[in-house]
């Protein structure tokens, strides 16, 4: 059977694919990239914006207009609350993803194992207990609940065991892992346990809010084989519409807190999310945020209008903003963005950096830096495999990418 994946949305929902397909793949299923010869679809849907929701919506409807048997499951799928499945379309709620496959019938094990990707995302934890004012996701995936370690431990040896040599650990909040156990088990925790019964294998964390990063988290994060890379959502620079999103911080906090991280890791590369236009944002509101940015050294960011979302508590403020000034507002930030990771890069010109191989395309090879910075590779002296780390030297960036070559003494 030839299987295709789709999947919308977040890392979670991206690390759930990808242990369906090692899964799968261990069983004797096969998969590919062409929709049309594909006996099984599998999509993963999202709802966490509405322009998610379409794509959702619309990949479904177009399984069903192919007649193509497809297992449906995601936050879209637990918004709409479907129940009648078809002969050839099957729902799944988000509490029976991990059971997606309990009836495949078992084929002959592959000898060789493999995954379509070169960085495997771990899911330590799901749900959230948050709230916060624009967020349908605690709706959707419920209350925090994380996996145990020896799982996860398990899951990482897994993929390191068919030479996967960077995992990146996520959640819908990873700051809030281990909160539904007892014996003071949480992130740092975690983390440790990793470092210490792991070996080689590079650890990348996904978003992690700011109130989750303490001093303790800080210092493990010292080791090598973390990235220096951490993605913190800021989503505003008022304080007046942090507390109207239900955020728990302020921008003081936020601020003081990115400055301790500057001052450990100089070189690290924070990236951020921003909402623009959220119920009653002033323009002053805006400018405050713009000039917030622009003085914080993020390398990049990630852009969000404000999109209104059933169950939550902003859907109810009548003080829309346009969306035109929405749009107005999400392109000042998305070039803004730009700026600052030309810049960030620029930093690395005559440095070295440890890149793992993810592309390749007409002699070409491209990947991702410890440090998030995406770097296209003159490989004119080294033949290179994808999945290896290799050292490399940044000679030029274009604003997004950096230019460079392997070093030879390796």
């Amino acid at each position: 059977m030839k299987i295709y994946f789709i999947t919308y949305g977040c890392k979670v929902n991206q690390a759930e694919a990808q242990k369906w397909e090692k899964f799968l793949t261990s069983n004797g299923y096969n998969f590919t990239n062409n929709p049309e010869e594909a006996e099984l679809w599998v999509i993963n849907t999202c709802a966490v914006t509405k322009k998610a929701e379409i794509q959702s919506r619309r990949i479904i409807n177009k399984a069903k207009k192919l007649g193509k048997r497809a297992f449906v499951t995601g936050c879209y799928v637990e918004l709409c609350k479907f129940e009648n499945n078809s002969e050839n379309l099957k729902f799944f709620s988000n509490s029976e993803k991990d059971n997606i496959f309990k009836d495949f019938k078992n084929l002959n094990k592959n000898e060789t194992l493999k995954i379509s990707r070169h960085r495997a995302i771990v899911k330590i934890q799901d749900g959230c207990n948050q709230y916060c004012s624009y967020c349908i996701v605690p709706y959707l995936r419920g209350k925090p609940r994380s996996y145990s370690i020896e799982q996860i431990l398990e899951e990482i040896k897994d993929y390191q065991s068919i030479g996967i040599k960077e995992v990146i650990l996520s959640g819908i909040n990873i700051g809030l892992y281990g909160i539904d156990y007892e014996n003071n088990i949480n992130l740092n925790r975690l983390l440790k346990v990793i470092l210490k019964k792991t070996s080689g294998i590079r650890i990348r964390l996904s978003s992690i809010e700011i109130n989750h990063i303490d001093d303790e988290f800080l210092e493990v994060i010292s080791d090598r084989r973390i990235c220096k890379h951490l993605h913190i959502p800021l989503q505003h620079g008022s304080d007046r519409i942090l507390q109207l999103m239900n955020r728990s911080y302020n921008v003081s906090l936020y601020e003081d807190t990115i400055e301790k991280i500057f001052k450990l890791y100089p070189d690290i590369s924070i990236g951020t999310d921003v909402i623009v236009g959220f119920p009653s944002e002033t323009e002053e509101d805006f400018k405050t945020t713009l000039r917030l940015i622009e003085k914080t050294g993020f390398s990049y960011l990630h852009v969000f209008p404000y999109s209104k979302r059933p169950f939550t508590k902003a859907s109810k403020i009548s003080e829309n903003i346009s969306e035109t000034t929405k749009r107005d507002r999400a392109n000042a930030l998305i070039e803004l963005g730009k700026i600052k990771k030309e810049k960030y890069i620029k930093k690395f010109i005559g440095s070295t950096l440890e890149v793992l191989i993810e592309n390749e395309k007409n002699g070409f090879f491209s990947g991702t830096s410890e440090n998030y910075i995406k770097c296209l590779i003159d490989n004119k002296k080294k033949p290179l495999i994808l999945g290896d780390i290799l050292k490399v030297r940044v000679y030029s960036t274009d604003g997004q990418y950096a230019f460079t070559t392997v070093i030879n003494d390796q």
